[in-house]
């Protein structure tokens, strides 16, 4: 989504935009003091979502809103409110906002509410793109409804009992720009112009452009689009099925997407018979080059990171294996490391977000893509690594050793400086230099990642793995765990 932020609070607005930006991959259009630059910004930037702040100077949150409304400017909303305005936030909801934020934020509740906005949006957008949309959305999604098959079959002019082709592109490299300019390239072609039974729509939610077409008039289409690719030099994936009839239109989707990854060369389209003539030789699971990385990344060595994930790629790229398989491999070593981060500490500071980077290589449909996912957890780990390397004072690397050894002991920034014979002032600003956050919070996430590890790992009590981690109080502990998780520890257990 594009995303405009309107905060007159600079903190919080540059740490939502950097927030949003690093976890969610939404897009931040721009960022404003008042209701007065944000209305002047939703108007010139066209923004999918407006995160305000109520209570701002020249223009505050409702009169922008107000202004908005006045103007019908077609924008999802969501205010930011403090317990003290929540009767703020009650008017807002007049005005047609999606929801509300309480201060001070918590970076679960941003997530999920972006994700929830976004569904949303996408929802908005099939229903708005008419019924030939939503109708191949549902088939392809495998909810064709029974009760609706005849009115569907009707509107699209198919028949339940004809022979349909269902072509498929995927665009995962493209902007969404590019991807809406293929959509009328392929309705506006000669190909398309000569057959009024071809549907074709494109589906932003997976990057997909979706063709179905009557049997007998696939070969002259087919023969259309491999010269458009062919001439366009397109890096799009196309595959193509045969389906007796349009209620099978969800198992062959399924089938196009594996096929997907068969494709060797721009403008190919790739059928079942490419995939069930392909020979290949076993895949067998580098073990060795596994032992290695998982060494590199416990040591922190950005080097040996790099190359062991150069020689995994170069493993998998090399050899003659089948497709499938190969997705497998790239999946298996995403969890492993995701795996080992979570295991160890050594990465607190700049870890991966294992969710997201999971479900990317989930839905990830060609090699370019996997490489690509894991190229960016590549570039997370050293940039870790090497964050973690070029902390050169001496004093911190003095404190953060005596921390990991006495962080279940009551230890405070004043007994540190006193050992390292400085201090605690000067100690406290060499932490926020060097490592980017304060002592306090140091302290704080480094014993609830050691407290995640046990709630995980073994049967213990949550007031037993409390002291253990340097908490004598267990509510206070549980207090402290669920601000920084999002969840209480017995939750997180049975998660």
């Amino acid at each position: 989504m594009r995303i405009l932020i309107v905060e007159d609070e600079i903190k919080i607005r540059r740490g939502l935009a950097g927030l949003i930006a690093k976890t969610t991959g939404d897009e931040i259009v721009g960022e404003a003091r008042n209701g007065r630059e944000g209305l002047e910004l939703i108007l010139r930037t066209n923004p999918d979502l407006v995160i305000t702040d109520v209570k701002m100077p020249e223009m505050d949150g409702l009169e922008m809103l107000q202004a908005m409304k006045e103007q019908n400017l077609d924008v999802h909303c969501v205010i930011l409110s403090g317990y003290s305005e929540f009767a703020y936030a009650r008017k807002a909801i007049s005005y047609g906002v999606d929801d509300y934020l309480l201060k001070p934020l918590a970076p679960e509740d941003i997530i999920g509410l972006l994700e929830k906005i976004r569904e949303k949006r996408e929802r908005e957008l099939r229903r708005r793109s008419g019924n030939t949309q939503r109708i191949l959305w549902n088939w392809i999604c495998g909810n064709m409804d029974q009760g609706d098959r005849e009115s569907d079959m009707a509107e699209l002019h198919m028949e339940s009992r004809r022979r349909y082709w269902l072509l498929s592109g995927y665009g995962w490299d493209t902007l969404p720009g590019e991807r809406r300019q293929w959509l009328e390239r392929v309705q506006e072609s000669r190909a398309a112009q000569s057959y009024p039974d071809l549907h074709c729509c494109l589906f932003e939610e997976t990057r997909e452009l979706v063709c179905i077409l009557p049997g007998e008039a696939v070969r002259p289409l087919r023969q259309e689009l491999e010269w458009q690719l062919g001439r366009s030099g397109s890096k799009w994936v196309w595959a193509m099925e045969a389906m007796e009839s349009p209620e099978l239109a969800h198992e062959t989707m399924t089938m196009l997407r594996r096929l997907y990854l068969y494709g060797k060369k721009p403008g190919q389209i790739v059928v079942r018979a490419d995939m069930e003539s392909f020979t290949g030789e076993e895949f067998i699971w580098p073990e060795e080059l596994e032992g290695k990385l998982r060494s590199a990344v416990y040591r922190e060595d950005a080097k040996q990171i790099r190359r062991c994930f150069m020689e995994f790629r170069s493993y998998m790229e090399g050899r003659d294996f089948p497709p499938q398989q190969i997705k497998e491999g790239y999946r298996k070593l995403t969890h492993r490391l995701l795996g080992w981060l979570e295991d160890t500490e050594k990465l607190a500071h700049t870890r991966p977000e294992p969710l997201r980077y999971a479900n990317r290589m989930q839905q990830a449909y060609t090699r370019e893509e996997m490489n690509r996912i894991l190229d960016e957890i590549l570039q997370e780990l050293v940039s870790a690594a090497g964050h973690r390397e070029d902390i050169s004072n001496y004093a911190i690397k003095k404190a953060i050793s005596y921390i990991r050894i006495h962080y279940a002991e009551n230890i405070s920034l004043e007994e540190i400086a006193e050992r390292l014979d400085i201090t605690p002032e000067y100690l406290s600003t060499l932490f926020n230099r060097e490592v980017g956050m304060n002592f306090t919070v140091f302290l704080r996430d480094f014993r609830i990642s050691h407290a995640k590890r046990l709630l995980k790992g073994t049967d213990r009590k949550v007031y037993e793995i409390a002291r253990e981690v340097g908490y004598a109080d267990s509510k206070y502990f549980n207090r402290v765990f669920k601000e920084k998780v999002g969840v209480s520890p017995r939750e997180f257990r049975q998660m």
